[in-house]
């Protein structure tokens, strides 16, 4: 009897076991899923700036921006520490722009914009807007010289406004 006790025992915890990790994964399952569309909702988004990009520098007669990995990086990463911790500039609370942008790549001539906002001033359009109207964004992106580009937007809460979006598109020769 004992046996049979210790059986039917293991043989419950057995279950209960295997239905608490299917519970877990049940719930993993939409969070993983989540992050994928957070994902490629961040990769569409920045890809639209590109695309945005390209046409004003196709009106002005310039070789379109190629995108790039390593820029990519160094701007999603930019973006991404801005949000998490309160700032907007170029310089980071530990280093500077220049000693940051090193991290990712070489090049003779390196830029960077940077914007936020919520609502229509967070869309790719609201915010290639924002560098327009701006004589020292605009030139940037207007510079013959830059051909590749790497764009990061981070999405969250920035100075208590929900929604945010933070911006920032490195270049390089």
């Amino acid at each position: 009897m004992r046996i049979e006790l210790a059986s039917v025992f293991e043989t419950g915890l057995r279950n209960i076991r295997l239905g608490l990790l299917a519970s877990v994964a049940l719930l993993l399952v939409p969070a993983v899923g989540e992050a994928n569309t957070r994902a490629s909702a961040q990769a569409n988004r920045e890809q639209r700036v590109l695309v945005l990009l390209n046409q004003i520098r196709a009106d002005h007669n310039l070789a379109p921006l190629a995108a790039s990995n390593e820029l990519r990086d160094a701007a999603r990463a930019h973006s991404t520490d801005m949000l998490e911790h309160g700032y907007f500039g170029h310089d980071g609370p530990n280093e500077t722009w220049a000693v940051r942008i090193a991290h990712y790549i070489k090049a003779p001539m390196t830029s960077e914009n940077i914007a936020w906002g919520n609502g229509s001033y967070g869309t790719p359009e609201g915010i290639v807007s924002q560098w327009m109207r701006s004589a020292s964004h605009r030139a940037v992106i207007l510079t013959a010289g830059l051909h590749r580009v790497g764009l990061g937007l981070a999405f969250g809460t920035y100075q208590g406004k929900r929604g945010a979006v933070i911006a920032t598109a490195d270049f390089a020769a």
